[in-house]
């Protein structure tokens, strides 16, 4: 399972356990003799040509004969077995199940669609199409003896063994400047309403924006225990830190851990998991901690292979404390979906809409309750450079935006005004590999924060050239 890091997404084919081995290659096998017995039989279709022809056609060819065979399940279902036999794994996979939504009783069909589950990584939905085929009562003999030495054998290494951990790690550093690296706020006065009217206040030097250059580092850590039926358990670790800087507050860290649990589900020839994810994050401004919280939430999402885009609603909760200042402290309760798309291995879009509510622990607190609304727009892919292959490389493109509403008056230094606040962030890297765990890039983020509480106003630019190592 990749790292997931914002910023340094990669692409990578999910590796099959050895459980999966053993099982594609009694599929090999196998799959062949189920598929002549079962699928090349009856066929009759004035505008599809016939099995036999089938058998000598090309995938070019049968790509061509698609739309005319469409309500044919068993052309899709030797198209399938075509395509996985070329190791084209994701086509094959698509072509299969239509092929068992055609006609769900198709046994060769039903082998060749598990063992493309298999090497796409869904293991536990594999597992459990397997385990439908033995139920069978029409099947070989020999062919279910296969099979459930490769059941019961994967079964026997999971309990008679320790859980084994794979991990993979990351760690990035970056050189590069700021046009407000202090993080001040983008406003030259304030205005405040005292008692004998309003007072136009005008900000110190030090309490502006300073540019300045720093260095920004991350360190990432993954492990993953998968177990019987598909299960997964997964640690993320994550520190950040910008250190160097010349500005006072221009220097920070951040720490995030995440514990997740996932647990694979199939309905007919959809496939899903449910997933836990415990997590905790701390921001320290200096030495000194200006941020925590712990959250839990609960997604279900969807790995439908006939679609072209992947969903997943979830919702959760956000305990938020401010050591310095606890009255800011709340609870963040939010529903969240989002898409992911892909129309190749080589590029991948992520769109995700939230919105909650903040409510604050402390009647006292700035603004009380608020309301909130995320979207987070993401864009990578993989450039080939034709021309110039040596600056190959990949492209992420990410969008944030962030509404939030308080219900009351922010204080009454202001007046009556209850500060509704707009961010947004926009980011661009490319990184080139040097060699395959290094790579170089360049990252470029703007962000712009307006609200009608001047307090709130920031914009920054920054540019930051780095180095990146990664074993996956």
């Amino acid at each position: 399972m990749p790292i997931e890091q914002s910023g340094c997404g990669t692409f990578r084919t999910k590796p099959v356990p050895r459980w999966g081995l053993l099982a594609l290659l009694a599929l090999g096998l196998s799959a062949p003799a189920a598929f002549a017995q079962n699928n090349l039989s009856g066929v009759s279709s004035n505008a599809c040509p016939s099995p036999q022809e089938w058998q000598q056609a090309t995938l070019m060819q049968l790509a061509a004969w698609a739309e005319a065979c469409d309500d044919n399940a068993f052309f899709h279902a030797h198209r399938g077995a075509q395509l996985l036999a070329q190791s084209q794994t994701d086509a094959a996979a698509v072509s299969l199940e239509k092929a068992l939504l055609l006609n769900p009783d198709l046994p060769g069909a039903q082998l060749d669609y598990a063992q493309a589950l298999a090497q796409i990584g869904l293991q536990g939905s594999a597992r459990a199409i397997l385990q439908n085929v033995l139920q069978r009562p029409d099947i070989q003999p020999n062919l279910k003896a296969q099979l459930s030495t490769v059941q019961t054998g994967s079964a026997a290494a999971r309990v008679g063994s320790a859980p084994l951990w794979q991990w993979n790690g990351l760690i990035q550093t970056a050189y590069g400047r700021e046009s407000n690296l202090n993080s001040a706020t983008h406003t030259d006065s304030l205005t405040l309403y005292l008692s004998n009217g309003p007072v136009t206040l005008g900000l110190t030097d030090n309490a502006k924006p300073v540019a300045g250059e720093a260095f920004k580092s991350t360190a990432a850590l993954q492990g993953v225990m998968r177990g019987a039926g598909g299960q997964e358990l997964s640690v993320n670790l994550t520190l950040a830190a910008k250190t160097g800087a010349a500005s006072v507050n221009g220097n920070n860290r951040t720490a995030e851990g995440a514990l997740k649990y996932s647990l694979p589900m199939l309905a007919g020839n959809a496939s899903g998991f449910w997933q836990l994810t415990a997590g905790s994050t701390e921001f320290w401004l200096g030495n000194q901690t200006a941020y925590q919280d712990q959250g839990l939430q609960l997604k279900y999402a969807w790995d439908s292979l006939g679609a072209a885009c992947k969903w997943a609603p979830a919702i959760g909760r956000i305990d938020q404390q401010f050591p310095q200042s606890s009255t800011l402290n709340g609870v963040y309760t939010y529903g969240r979906i989002d898409w992911v798309c892909s129309s190749s291995k080589n590029q991948e879009t992520h769109l995700a809409l939230g919105g909650g509510q903040d409510k604050a622990q402390d009647i006292s607190r700035p603004g009380g309750h608020r309301e909130r609304k995320d979207i987070l727009l993401r864009h990578e892919q993989i450039v080939n450079m034709a021309l110039w292959p040596v600056v190959s490389g990949q492209l992420s493109a990410w969008l944030r935006y962030a509404h939030s509403q308080d219900k009351l008056a922010y204080s009454e230094l202001l007046g009556d005004l209850k500060s509704s606040t707009r961010r947004t962030d926009l980011g661009l890297g490319y990184w080139v590999p040097v060699t395959k765990q290094w790579h170089i890039g360049l990252n470029l983020e703007a962000t712009s924060q307006k609200s009608n509480n001047t307090l709130f106003n920031l914009k920054n630019s920054s540019v930051y050239m780095g180095v990146r190592w990664a074993n996956d």
